[in-house]
């Protein structure tokens, strides 16, 4: 019987230590300076499972919490889409930013947000989520404060 719980206990601790993992976050919480860009960057290890999974898709979104509804609101995305089993096809990346020009995904960066000339409004917490499945849920998110420094 102690043999079979060690092995549970073993199988239990492998499961979870080798998830989705954020190997970077940005400071919580982040100081801007207002009229200076910030930029909160994360960056992440995936399981070899998670590694296969994204090679047909994965997708990313930055969200902001909005004070006056109390809702997260979608202000990024980045999404990766590999439709048919052709190995030679790249896939497609896109993006979408619905505060351009002054915030913007980082097309050079695996996670990374800029917002440029911060102003006063863009204090609040943003989130990321991290999707390996089209329509699914996310299978990690991460949260950090944004304050704004400077006269307002």
């Amino acid at each position: 019987m102690a043999e079979n719980s060690v092995y549970h206990i073993f199988w239990l601790f492998s499961f979870f230590s080798m998830s989705f993992n954020w190997t970077a976050q940005p400071t919580n919480p982040t100081l801007a300076i207002k009229g200076q860009d910030v930029s909160l960057t994360w960056n992440y290890s995936l399981t070899a499972d998670e590694l296969l999974k994204s090679q047909t898709f994965y997708g990313i979104i930055w969200r902001r919490l909005t004070q006056s509804s109390s809702s997260y609101n979608e202000i990024g995305l980045k999404n990766y889409l590999k439709l048919g089993g052709n190995p030679g096809d790249p896939g497609t990346l896109s993006y979408s930013e619905l505060q351009a020009p002054h915030i913007v995904v980082d097309r050079n960066d695996p996670a990374t947000l800029h917002i440029k000339d911060v102003r006063r409004e863009d204090e609040g917490t943003y989130k990321i989520y991290f999707f390996l499945q089209l329509g699914g849920n996310a299978i990690v998110d991460h949260e950090v404060n944004l304050t704004v420094l400077g006269k307002f």
